[in-house]
């Protein structure tokens, strides 16, 4: 039996599908416990809301298009505009000319951003305790948990186009 074969019979299996969905449902469900635990975590910053946490994260080591932003965070890119634009407002970040393209500029963190990105790293620090703590997980876990959870995420990238 080739790989394909044990894949399109895992599909099919009742039981390998009831399971899937219950990792599935798990993924929703940490995905909100993620954003209620960071509310909470930021909710006295005047300046960074989750959204805006969400986009110094990605933009603090390399500029990067509101598009580009929204293709990697897997966000639309109206909902990623107007985060930027609350943040050029609260002063966090500035625009740079983008060589590759006129109309897109690259969005960087300003002066005020790359100050608060030591706020960022210490929400990341309490996030990261809320859900660990009290738990066994080795660095092992959580590497083949990051690489399963990606290449999922790889996987569905590239069979959506399939699905039309």
């Amino acid at each position: 039996m080739n790989q394909d074969t044990k894949k399109q019979n895992l599909s099919e299996s009742i039981e390998f599908l009831a399971d899937f969905q219950l990792l599935f449902g798990n993924i929703i469900r940490i995905n909100g416990a993620f954003l209620e635990v960071a509310e909470k975590i930021c909710s006295d910053d005047e300046l960074v809301t989750v959204p805006i946490w969400r986009v110094m994260a990605v933009i603090r080591l390399s500029p990067m298009t509101v598009s580009e932003v929204a293709k990697y965070l897997g966000l639309k890119r109206q909902s990623v505009q107007s985060t930027v634009n609350q943040m050029k407002r609260r002063g966090l970040i500035i625009f740079r000319k983008n060589p590759n393209h006129k109309t897109s500029p690259l969005v960087i963190l300003s002066k005020k951003g790359n100050d608060k990105v030591d706020d960022i790293f210490k929400y990341q620090r309490q996030l990261t305790e809320v859900f660990i703590k009290g738990i066994e997980i080795t660095m092992k876990d959580v590497v083949s948990s990051r690489e399963f959870l990606r290449a999922l995420r790889e996987n569905s990238e590239k069979n959506i186009s399939k699905l039309n």
